[in-house]
């Protein structure tokens, strides 16, 4: 694999789509061009896809096995088992004998590798296996890993004398090691014995770095850069095969069969057809620089010593030509593709299979940015077709990590981020596919007593087949079936409401049409999601879900309804580049840490979508606005319509809140230090409206047009990329400016709900109009946690507080990113680029891009693989975003008790200090909370009292009497409520966030520094609670009985309470019955914030945490 390849792995999620023009050529060293003699290959234009006439039509999107981490390759044994074994990059192999799997080596502790999940930066690790052609007798395999000092290892195995299923760790015998550069990258990874000699070939990989700068590739005497052949069957550990090119020769290493390849992530071989036409013909995949992906061949039977050009060349053109000398034969790819559709090759196979019959003969290969896959066949003795794009944007969702073949000649490849084996296979083919069937609805929003459609279409996109296939729809309480309406264009049905099966054939027809009707129930509110099973003999079961939401929504509003001012979809001359290329470069506590940040992961957040399914529900089109904040890559490029977010690509989702949304935002306050100020000037003249003065928030953003990215450090003379230093992304400039650019998203305001001052309320917009006004306090404020921090301490003098500062060495935290992008000392870049040592005093500091909040649930239930987006393969990186959010909670705040008597009680006073710049808890209103738990002992240790219990098997929290839980409640007045002809709301708390237009409560903690005038603005006014001009604690006292001696108070938060999952499951549609199915196996399990005791016990915290 190439630098480009891991880091592009390091992508969230799914494959990162689109990624045109974004692969940076980091150095361009073109020297000056000598005449060489090139060997030539056949031209290779690249097609659109293939036409319907050609014959087969590829399908991917059966999956064959799920589960794995970070899986590289995938072959078999050869032993007539028809195993297939997946290899995991951090050091395991397993074995699929479908369906099950199990394990059959694991030698995490000696491979340098990333962690599973982990954004690591490196194409290090476990990288492939290749058994001996005689393994089922001698039970030898050989693997290729990176050791844990770097270097490459080919060693051998054998498996257990007592389970043949299972490797001996024990039994490893290292053949060769090969000494890598301190790159971590251009490793190769292919191990592969040749079908007619019986050799081991290894591709190794130049060692990294970018350009090949120890110019390895061309050097005979290293083996880095080449194709390695050795024999393991003589010699002690291996011998050279007689025939290679350099075998005892005084200048070339013996090993070597041939040189001049960058990084041959995946070669293979062809098995030939019955006849033996191209059997042992070699196809390698290798990796490109900053411009050309090539496909290089070499076929059978032809000496070795063959050099296939890099660094002279990089596919077909020059890179570095002076580093050959004139004469010098040069092997050009059979085929290349540019950059601009895709970014790292990965070598596949030559289809010899029997399951399609029209693939035979076709090498297919595929590009792991892009997802594309093509396809092309010999059509002559050195001839080839020209690649066909078989599969691509936008269909693909996966990063392709390598194609393997199993006994019979079928393919598969794998889907690393995914963890997933899909089937290569031809839809035309005998194999019935059902997994593209569908399920519709004729309208999403129905009114009760409205009667709806629903369309199912069981599409067969593979072969024809006698076997039959079953469909079960249950329908949902609140719908009711409409007698006799259940119809099929073949097949039989039967209704015996609410179940409605069809079965049939799936031979008479490839497209088979169910329809049948519902009416909505009267007094029906709320998502009703139904599934059909689709199941037949042999075949994965398909489920299709669909959603009516009812009532239809109560605000007729359009997308105008959500406008705000700054820069808008499709005013980009230069599209937003996906993060994963920023970490080529950007070391472990700039992209590895943002990796698992909720800022990366915004656009796969279960919450989102549940949310969102409401928001749509209730107002047309309001899922659009959140899209904008959580989606802003796709909401800039013109793909927030539908506002169901179906328009996005998966690159958009995965890429989150990007790296070039903040490193491109124009502060619209203009300041004369920026050095971007010039042309800043002009982006701001040309936003009309302009933003509001005095006032941000709702991702009114202003970005720069072109790519040119603003940092706290000015960078030029880069090929990459240049950033220009700006006082709005400075680190001590002003705690207001650099806080404002956090404030463009996290205060949030209702574009839907301005203030009527003559009536004293929020009240709805003309629809189909942008709000009158957007300035502070004229839309009804969803979120202020700016606008908190903004009338703190913090933002004026700031605040000593060491436990926030980091590496600062005043202990001093000002604005939002002292606390949430701690200050550590060391470099932004890796080091082949000479960045300088950020040392927190005169080259200043280097901020962690963890963006660290309190969420700990979200990013557990992103690693559920039951989540359509979630994302498993960031497991690591996941998890330490959880210990960062409980260490900041643990910081958050601090608690005192004392505990005295009273008459015939005993009364425990119980005082929350906020430590943090903001309210007590902040942000988003709905489902958060922090509560106290206060437990009371008697002198035989007997629990007599508790306030604030918590049953963590059920999510229920006892809201008793004395119950003290800060929180932000907000509601329907009772003429909106009317209104929108939704009186059961009045004056309740709703969690209809995009129709509340009246705050019911809110009695959280404010900040150090409130002033009576924050005290009394709307949007941070307390609600319910009483706080005095600068009080930053609140008080609560407990009557407790007289037995009493001993007191425990222990501060809660929780991300997502029972009533608002339970809300959103019945409310959000498909995804909100997801999120219902994730909230049961966890239930949002609350952390510790803080934990007291009086009398003291200084041994509680100890035990407390080390529980966790």
């Amino acid at each position: 694999m190439s630098k480009s390849w891991s880091k592009l792995v390091l992508l969230i999620g799914f494959a990162a789509i689109g990624l045109t023009g974004l692969w940076l050529l980091l150095e361009t060293r073109l020297g000056l061009a000598q005449a060489k003699e090139v060997i030539p290959a056949v031209s290779a234009h690249y097609s659109t896809y293939r036409p319907a006439a050609a014959g087969f039509n590829i399908s991917v999107s059966q999956v064959i096995s799920s589960g794995f981490v970070r899986p590289v390759q995938i072959t078999h044994a050869g032993d007539g088992s028809n195993r297939l074994f997946v290899v995991e990059q951090y050091g395991r192999i397993r074995i699929v004998n479908s369906p099950v799997v199990t394990p059959f080596l694991d030698i995490r502790g000696i491979v340098r590798s990333p962690e599973p999940g982990d954004s690591g930066g490196s194409e290090e690790g476990l990288l492939s296996v290749a058994f001996h052609p005689n393994y089922e007798s001698n039970r030898f395999f050989y693997i290729y890993y990176t050791n844990t000092s770097g270097n490459l290892v080919i060693a051998r195995y054998t498996t257990s004398s007592n389970n043949p299923s299972l490797a001996d760790p024990a039994s490893a015998q290292p053949i060769l090691t090969i000494p890598h550069p301190t790159h971590s990258n251009h490793n190769g990874g292919q191990l592969m014995f040749g079908p007619l000699d019986g050799y081991l070939y290894i591709g190794t990989g130049d060692g990294g770095s970018g350009g090949d700068p120890d110019e390895n590739a061309q050097n005979k005497n290293v083996l880095l850069g080449k194709i390695l052949r050795i024999n393991v069957n003589s010699g002690s550990p291996y011998s050279i095969p007689p025939d290679n090119p350099f075998a005892g020769a005084t200048a070339g290493a013996d090993e070597i069969w041939a040189i001049g390849v960058r990084n041959p992530w995946r070669f293979s071989f062809d098995r030939g057809d019955s006849g033996g036409a191209g059997k042992g013909d070699m196809y390698i995949g290798d990796v490109g620089q900053g411009q050309w992906e090539e496909i290089s061949y070499q076929a059978a039977g032809t000496p070795g010593g063959v050099n296939f050009g890099w660094d002279c060349r990089e596919g077909r053109h020059d890179f570095e030509p002076g580093n050959c000398s004139s004469g010098v034969a040069l092997t050009d790819p059979i085929a290349e593709y540019s950059h601009s559709l895709g970014v790292s090759v990965t070598g596949g196979y030559v289809y010899r299979g029997s399951q399609y019959p029209a693939l035979f003969g076709y090498y297919f290969y595929a590009d792991y940015g892009s997802g594309r896959i093509w396809s092309m066949t010999k059509t002559g003795s050195n001839s080839w077709s020209t690649p066909e794009q078989e599969y691509g944007p936008p269909s693909s969702t996966f990063s392709v990590s390598a194609f393997g073949e199993d006994e019979q000649g079928e393919l598969y490849l794998l889907d690393y981020f995914g963890g997933t084996i899909r089937r290569l296979a031809d839809a035309n083919g005998p194999q019935p596919n059902l997994s593209t069937s569908t399920k519709n609805v004729s309208t999403a929003h129905a009114d009760p007593g409205e009667t709806v459609t629903y369309t199912i279409r069981i599409n067969n996109t593979g072969g024809l087949s006698n076997q039959t296939a079953f469909l079960t729809d249950t329908l949902p309480a609140g719908l009711t079936y409409v007698p006799g309406s259940l119809s099929a264009t073949s097949g039989t049905v039967t209704a015996q409401a609410p179940i409605l099966r069809w079965q049939g054939p799936l031979s008479p027809t490839k497209n088979i049409t169910l329809t049948y009707r519902v009416m909505v129930n009267a007094g029906a509110a709320g998502s009703f999601v139904n599934q059909a099973q689709l199941t037949s003999p042999g075949l994965s079961p398909v489920t299709l879900s669909e959603a009516i939401f009812a009532p239809r929504p109560a605000l007729s509003t359009g997308v105008e309804d959500f406008f705000f001012p700054g820069t808008q979809p499709n005013q980009l001359t230069d599209s937003i580049p996906d993060p994963g290329g920023c970490d080529f470069c950007h070391t472990a506590p700039i992209y590895d840490k943002w990796r698992g940040s909720m800022m990366a992961q915004s656009g796969r957040d279960p919450l989102l979508w549940a949310a969102l399914a409401v928001a749509n529900s209730d107002a047309g089109d309001a899922g659009d606005y959140c899209l904008r904040c959580h989606t802003p890559k796709g909401w800039f490029e013109g793909r927030s319509h539908p506002a169901d977010g179906s328009a996005l690509q998966s690159g958009d989702i995965h890429a989150g809140v990007a790296c070039e949304i903040c490193h491109r935002m124009v502060d619209p306050i203009a300041s004369t230090n920026d050095q971007a100020a010039n042309f800043d000037d002009d982006i701001r003249a040309a936003i009309t409206p302009f933003l509001p003065s005095g006032h941000v928030g709702s991702a009114m953003l202003i970005l720069d047009p072109q790519d040119r990215r603003r940092g706290p450090f000015a960078l030029s003379g880069f090929s990459s990329h240049t950033a220009y230093k700006t006082d709005f992304l400075s680190q001590s400039t002003n705690a207001v400016t650099e806080s404002r650019l956090c404030g463009s998203c996290h205060n949030v305001d209702n574009p839907a709900l301005s203030w009527e001052s003559g009536n004293n309320r929020y009240w709805p917009n003309s629809n189909g109009l942008a709000a009158p006004s957007f300035a502070k306090g004229e839309l009804f404020p969803i979120e202020r946690t700016y606008d908190e921090w903004l009338n703190s301490t913090y933002a004026t003098t700031g605040v000593f507080a060491p436990q926030f500062a980091g590496a600062k060495p005043n202990g001093m935290v000002g604005s939002c990113q002292d606390c949430h992008m701690r200050r550590t000392i060391g470099k932004a870049a890796e080091d082949i680029y000479n960045p300088v040592n950020r040392d927190c005093a005169a080259a200043g500091c280097l901020p962690e891009h963890d963006l660290a909040g309190g969420n700990t649930w979200v990013p557990q239930i992103l690693q559920d693989t039951r989540w359509r987006l979630n994302s498993a393969g960031d497991a690591a990186s996941l998890n330490a975003t959880i210990i960062r959010a409980r260490e900041m909670l643990q910081k958050a705040a601090t608690i005192s008790v004392t505990l005295t008597s009273a008459g015939a009680n005993k009364i425990a006073a119980v005082r929350v200090t906020n430590q943090t710049g903001h309210k007590l808890p902040t942000g988003y209103p709905e489902g958060r909370r922090i509560w106290l738990n206060l437990k009371a002992y008697d002198e035989d240790n007997n629990l007599i009292y508790e306030s604030g219990a918590y049953n963590p098997s059920t999510g229920v929290l006892t809201e008793d009497p004395a119950i003290k839980i800060y929180e932000a409640k907000q509601g329907m007045s009772s003429d909106l409520a009317t209104l929108l002809q939704m009186p059961e709301n009045a004056n309740q708390p709703t969690f209809h966030f995009v129709l509340n237009n009246v705050i019911l409560k809110d009695n959280r903690i404010p900040p150090r520094g409130f002033t009576a005038s924050a005290l009394s603005q709307r949007g941070l006014a307390p609600v319910g609670a009483s706080y005095a001009a600068g009080q930053h604690w609140d008080d609560t006292a407990y009557t407790l009985p007289a037995a009493t001696v001993r007191v425990v108070a222990t501060l809660y938060y929780q991300t997502a309470s029972k009533e608002y999952i339970d809300f959103l499951r019945t409310r959000g549609g498909v995804d909100g019955a997801a999120l219902g199915t994730l909230w049961d196996a966890s239930k949002s399990p609350p952390e510790v914030m803080a934990i007291v005791s009086e009398p003291p016990l200084p041994y509680y915290f100890p035990l407390i945490f080390k529980q966790k």
